[in-house]
């Protein structure tokens, strides 16, 4: 596991072309869950992460539009990537611990996730783990059509602990 987090993070140290179509590859492979509805993450920076959803048949409710459970899946899947932008996979262990979705209108069309890096205060997250062990942190992620036009807003909470004062049962 520790390689495949290396390589994670080494992929995520980059914003070029090339790393960010072998960081789909590793995570299409490393999140199964994900890969039969096409998630492709567009962009992947210190501003942002913008991940695609594709509008096909698979990703349908019985209405022809984009599944809320897509939609719901898309703002986990940008949140946390941006958590692992921020502080790369080797240092915490990510958990989400509550997901909270608003539909505004329904998407008929290709979407795509935003989740802003700005709402992570780093310095303040580091502190608190040191401290209290843990830390929950909210995240908001905005899903849209290409137009611009908002369809839900995806609100994650995700607990933070250190590595080493992960226990699991053997």
């Amino acid at each position: 596991m520790k390689f495949a987090f290396n390589l994670i993070d080494k992929l995520l140290k980059s914003e070029s072309k090339t790393s960010l179509m072998a960081l789909n590859k590793v995570l299409t492979i490393g999140i199964p869950f994900n890969a039969p509805h096409g998630f492709k993450i567009k962009e992947i920076s210190n501003d942002q992460v913008l991940i695609h959803l594709p509008n096909r048949k698979l990703n349908h409710n019985h209405l022809s539009g984009i599944h809320a459970c897509a939609m719901a899946t898309v703002g986990e899947y940008c949140a946390g990537m941006s958590l692992l932008k921020t502080f790369g996979a080797n240092k915490y262990r990510l958990i989400l611990a509550d997901l909270h979705v608003k539909y505004t209108y329904q998407g008929r069309v290709d979407l795509e996730g935003s989740c802003s890096l700005d709402q992570i205060q780093k310095e303040q997250i580091e502190q608190t783990i040191a401290t209290d062990g843990k830390y929950l942190q909210a995240l908001k992620t905005i899903i849209r059509e290409k137009s611009g036009k908002e369809v839900a807003i995806v609100t994650t909470t995700w607990q933070l602990k250190s590595w080493d004062q992960v226990k699991t049962k053997s």
